[in-house]
């Protein structure tokens, strides 16, 4: 008997914490998604993980940061939004920037100049057993302090 199980397109929303500058009344930073990534299974005909690799033919998901000035990015770990429920055993989000500076969630900020950045966001939530059929979808927030 075969088992079927169908996989959304991750949909990353910039939930965000934003910490206004204290001399400008606008926010630090703005986000706008360039393009949504793709969620894939990972773990062979019983998989046990959902990734946004290209390598097992996933995407990561594309945001551009608009920030006024040079700020830290914090993002952090994925946060399940759709889908059959469960605690992972590990769930990580990093960011990345042309410069190829990263941060994954629960290390240091990266730091971003003023202008507008793009950030690749690629995950990977382990299950460490085998996922249940269903449609995934994962957002993060990011914290951006100056």
């Amino acid at each position: 008997m075969s088992k079927i199980i169908f996989f959304s397109l991750i949909i990353v929303t910039a939930n965000l914490i934003i910490f206004k500058s204290a001399i400008a009344s606008e926010p630090l930073c703005t986000f706008s998604q360039a393009t949504p990534g793709q969620l894939v299974t990972e773990g062979g005909t019983l998989p046990k993980k959902l990734v946004t690799f290209a390598s097992a033919g996933g995407s990561p998901t594309k945001i551009d940061a608009i920030c006024s000035q040079s700020a830290n990015i914090s993002v952090s770990a994925p946060i399940q939004v759709a889908g059959p429920e469960f605690t992972p055993l590990s769930a990580v989000a990093t960011v990345t920037i042309p410069s190829g500076s990263s941060t994954k969630n629960g290390d240091a900020p990266l730091a971003v100049p003023a202008g507008t950045t793009p950030l690749t966001i690629d995950f990977a939530i382990d299950r460490g057993r085998s996922l249940r059929a269903g449609n995934y979808s994962y957002t993060v927030k990011f914290t951006v302090v100056p």
